[in-house]
């Protein structure tokens, strides 16, 4: 097995295939069983018309003699073995990618003989078996299991006619585990070293605006980049995956980033502005115009926002609030977006890792 491709929903498998019938008037008195591998003779016995229902491509393999064999016991037993080649359709259910398990399977049916005409069974023992020394590098094979899928099928007979016939058909199922080493590697910590840099901006000085904003747009537009490589190695479906979750998860504690900083500058702007207004006012209060009418433009700047006049000290208390209240901002921040972050983390790997696992596994 191997060749997983997400985008197609298949994969490859190699595969020996074993097929034994009893067939009396293949029977004779040879004490050895009867050896056959010329492709020749082959073509002219009968072989059971079995087919991979949801393969989509298939091959023998010829290199460097047709790869099959047939033996003939005493008594009419026929066994055939060849080796074949399938690329096998299957229904990824990618709602958990990259922490999901997923069971491909393959069919085998017969082509146009029904149930009553041709019956297929597994083997008693080793029905299916595979080779422990091959790893897949993307999953884990955790069982095979070897089912029956027999059913009603409908089949035509003429351009203008068809019939419904019960058809034997065995079914081959592998459950499988992805690793979660890779995606660890390149997706989860990459993301989250990129949200940890964002929270760099809480200890860069409050009056630096472009070093703080180009730090959050930065690794906005990094965490946007690395996310849309991801899309591409995936199929399109209709609803969420784990790592959806996770990259939003992770764009919206940037964004949050964001709008700190805009909070955090409103706040110092305020500032600015309280300080600028009190550095122009001399230590005497100004009283409101009601009394005093003959103000000129030199007064403008004395005004407060609600049209009086308010005293120096006011201004630098105003002036000192916001700019307390800025620095308060960025501490909260230091302590919140962190303990956040983690809190995210324990809920969501527990949901993938312990229930959902479980779910699986009893669905």
């Amino acid at each position: 097995m191997g060749n997983f491709r997400s985008t197609e929903m298949s994969f490859d498998v190699d595969m020996y295939l074993y097929m034994s019938w009893l067939d009396p008037k293949m029977a004779h008195n040879e004490t050895e069983y009867i050896l056959i591998n010329d492709k020749r003779v082959l073509d002219k016995m009968w072989l059971p018309d079995l087919y991979f229902a949801n393969a989509r491509t298939s091959h023998f393999h010829e290199v460097t003699v047709p790869n099959f064999n047939m033996y003939i016991s005493q008594e009419g037993m026929v066994s055939y073995g060849t080796r074949v080649t399938l690329n096998v359709a299957c229904n990824l259910q990618l709602k958990n990618y990259p922490l999901d398990q997923q069971l491909c399977s393959v069919k085998i049916i017969s082509y146009a003989h029904t149930m009553s005409e041709m019956n297929a069974t597994w083997f008693t023992n080793g029905a299916i078996r595979y080779n422990n020394e091959i790893g897949l590098p993307e999953f884990r094979i955790v069982s095979i299991l070897h089912e029956y899928c027999n059913g009603t099928y409908n089949y035509t007979i003429t351009h203008n006619s068809s019939r419904i016939g019960h058809f034997s058909c065995l079914l081959g199922q592998i459950k499988l585990e992805r690793a979660i080493g890779y995606h660890l590697v390149q997706s989860y910590i990459p993301t989250a070293l990129i949200v940890m840099i964002s929270w760099v901006s809480f200890w860069i000085d409050r009056r630096a605006v472009p070093a703080r904003v180009s730090l959050s747009f930065t690794t906005l537009l990094t965490l946007s980049t690395q996310g849309n490589g991801l899309r591409y190695a995936l199929p399109p479906v209709s609803y969420a995956k784990a790592i959806d979750y996770w990259y939003g998860v992770c764009m919206l504690f940037i964004f949050g980033v964001l709008l700190e900083f805009a909070l955090v500058n409103s706040y110092m702007r305020r500032a600015n502005k309280y300080n600028n207004l009190a550095q122009n006012l001399n230590w005497n209060t100004i009283y409101p115009p009601k009394i005093y009418h003959n103000d000129t433009d030199d007064d403008e700047p004395n005004r407060h926002k609600n049209g009086g006049y308010c005293s120096q000290p006011d201004l630098v208390y105003k002036a000192v609030f916001f700019n307390r209240r800025a620095l308060a901002v960025d501490q909260i921040s230091r302590v919140a977006f962190p303990a956040v972050f983690i809190c995210f983390n324990f809920m969501y790997w527990y949901y993938y890792l312990e229930y959902q696992m479980n779910e699986d596994e009893y669905s």
